[in-house]
């Protein structure tokens, strides 16, 4: 009996792989004209047919493969999209289970907790494919509540995790930017063809607030898609916010809603922007440069002072204390442990209080204005903040900046040494010296060498000294030129002793340039000689340990056994007689291949 030529595709599926179905296909489709097919293609499937049309008119001498959604048949595209479904799903069965992947024990003793973050790793990974489909596959799929019930069955599951595991306590699952993005795009498709989609958007935002309290939202990135929305879609969501009875999450500065709202004020309505500005100057100091901006507009410059110290006193959060101003002190030493994500901003805010004290006529205050926004915007950039401090020739006004300069100076020393607590650090250090002979590197060459070899003739001289300033010793070591090679000469030394840095950290590049320039390698022989003397003074006793763990010991001897072999049999003698009992002591130096 002869087989129906239509089983004739499924018997192919069976029998051959789809690299053999792939060139079958190749061998085909390249012989003979394919229009005559194209009919009985349509009457077969249509969606196969227009897809198969879409390959074979592709421009392959372009190179660039479409993306999947945009060639893929829709049965290709839902097939797919249902196995990233799967994964998801996958995901979220799991939790729940006490057992499960999520729920995670740091020791034995104590209880397992979800983990929320773990969930939303995973489920981001999947949302990454997903998010790209999206828009091919809504009408597809036929389920605009698809992504609401999603985070509705993680709200459910997490909640029913055992009552002694104190979800509830936790921060559930905060979902991150591509799954965030997913339920987003979904929500807004299903909205944006009905009469007032920005309300129904909302709506459907509110709801998953509402409803989930133990799954939700990246709020940076809602924020985000509620700014890229139509412009008339923005608009009305801004209508919304004035009418609907949530006004009172607006006021709240940490809200999400209050950061959508005042964007779409400042678009769609300058007045109400500004007031929000000044009702929340003093708890967001981000709000201060629109209000100056806009005085400065208006040539009103008493009023864009006032405002700029009112700025100022809520980036320092000293509102009820004395009024900062950028003369009196260096704004790093202000708050110098606050300011890396937001340095371009302050640096922006200093430039106009230069600007606004140059129309009020204040010398001194508009050279520290200057001085104080490089060497907040860009600290450890010694070439950019010597010359700005170098531009300035007026005796009043150098005469401000001359201590803001030297302020800036510890500043670099603190953060040379990260083993320093703030105050301690001494205002004349070989960092401050440093920095002096950048001022004038040929005329201050000779002395920045007799200061740096005083010093370590010092601190070979006097172990008081060598005590209390060695760590400055371990980072001029590490600095100076050719000290890589101690690395293969000294290896635990240069590993326990010395201290680690980035190699690719600005401030780390200027000071070792520095010393280059000033051709201070010959000191490294030096320094090493009070490192040979003096180590043994800095080794930790064995008497302080922590149960028992004497490995820090151990290494800190290996180190002393490199430099100086008399020294260590000294040691090692002293440590024989006071510390006989503590066997794990001579355990670990034996494994270092420690003579005891």
């Amino acid at each position: 009996m002869k087989r129906k030529k239509c089983d004739i595709g499924k018997l192919l599926m069976e029998y051959l792989t789809r690299d053999q179905i792939a060139a079958l296909l190749d061998v085909l489709f390249s012989t003979g004209d394919m229009d005559q097919y194209a009919d009985r293609f349509k009457k077969v499937d249509p969606d196969m047919a227009e897809t198969v049309s879409e390959v074979l008119e592709m421009d392959y001498d372009k190179g660039s493969k479409p993306s999947f959604g945009r060639i893929a048949s829709d049965q290709r595209i839902i097939e797919h999209w249902n196995s990233l479904w799967s994964h998801w799903n996958t995901a979220v069965l799991d939790v729940g289970d006490e057992e499960g992947s999520y729920a995670v024990q740091d020791a034995h003793w104590e209880p397992p907790y979800f983990d929320g973050s773990l969930l939303a790793d995973d489920l981001d990974q999947v949302a990454g494919d997903m998010l790209s489909l999206i828009d091919d596959v809504y009408d597809l799929v036929e389920n605009p509540d698809l992504f609401s019930d999603a985070l509705d069955e993680i709200n459910s599951n997490i909640s029913s995790y055992p009552e002694w595991m104190s979800v509830e306590y936790g921060d559930g699952c905060i979902l991150e930017k591509n799954a965030t993005l997913c339920v987003l795009k979904w929500l807004w498709l299903s909205s944006h063809k009905v009469a007032r989609p920005g309300k129904a958007f909302l709506d459907k935002v509110y709801e998953i607030e509402d409803h989930c309290n133990m799954a939700g939202l990246d709020e940076n990135w809602c924020v985000d898609f509620f700014a890229e929305l139509p412009d008339v879609v923005c608009r009305e969501i801004y209508e919304c916010f004035i009418n609907d009875d949530r006004r009172d999450s607006l006021g709240n500065i940490h809200s999400m809603w209050h950061t959508i709202h005042h964007l779409y004020e400042e678009r769609f309505d300058s007045g109400a922007y500004l007031e929000t500005c000044r009702k929340h100057l003093a708890r967001n100091w981000r709000y201060g440069q629109p209000l100056i901006d806009d005085a400065v507009d208006k040539e009103d410059y008493q009023k864009a002072e006032l405002l700029l110290e009112k700025t100022f006193s809520s980036f320092l959060g000293r509102e009820d204390r004395t009024t900062w101003y950028p003369e009196t002190s260096l704004l790093l030493d202000e708050r110098r442990y606050y300011y890396e994500n937001n340095k371009e901003e302050i640096s922006g805010l200093l430039k106009s209080w230069t600007n606004v004290s140059e129309k009020l006529g204040n010398t001194k205050r508009n050279a520290a204005s200057k001085f104080q926004s490089v060497a907040f915007g860009v600290p450890e950039d010694w070439d950019a903040v010597i010359g700005e401090y170098g531009k300035h020739q007026n005796p009043e006004a150098k005469s401000t900046i001359d201590s803001l300069f030297s302020h800036w100076q510890t500043e670099m020393a603190r953060r040379s040494l990260r083993y320093v607590i703030n105050d301690t650090v001494s205002s004349d250090t070989w960092v401050h010296w440093l920095i002096e002979a950048e001022l004038d590197s040929t005329g201050k060459r000779e002395w920045f060498m007799e200061k740096l070899n005083a010093w370590l003739a010092h601190l070979k001289k006097d172990r008081s000294v060598f005590e209390r300033e060695w760590r400055w010793l371990a980072r001029l070591t590490r600095d100076l030129p050719e000290s890589s090679k101690l690395k293969k000469q000294y290896p635990t030394f240069f590993k326990i002793v010395l201290p680690e840095d980035s190699e690719a950290s600005l401030l780390s590049k200027v000071r070792r340039r520095g010393l280059e320039k000033i051709d201070a390698g010959s000191c490294l022989s030096n320094a090493m000689d009070v490192w040979k003397d003096c180590l043994h003074y800095i080794i930790p006793d064995p008497a302080h340990s922590y149960r028992s763990n004497y490995t820090n010991h151990a290494q800190w001897m290996k180190a002393l056994y490199e430099l100086n072999r008399n020294a260590y049999d000294v040691m090692l003698a002293q440590w024989q007689e006071k510390h006989k009992l503590r066997r794990n002591l001579w355990r670990d130096m034996k494994n270092y291949s420690l003579p005891v």
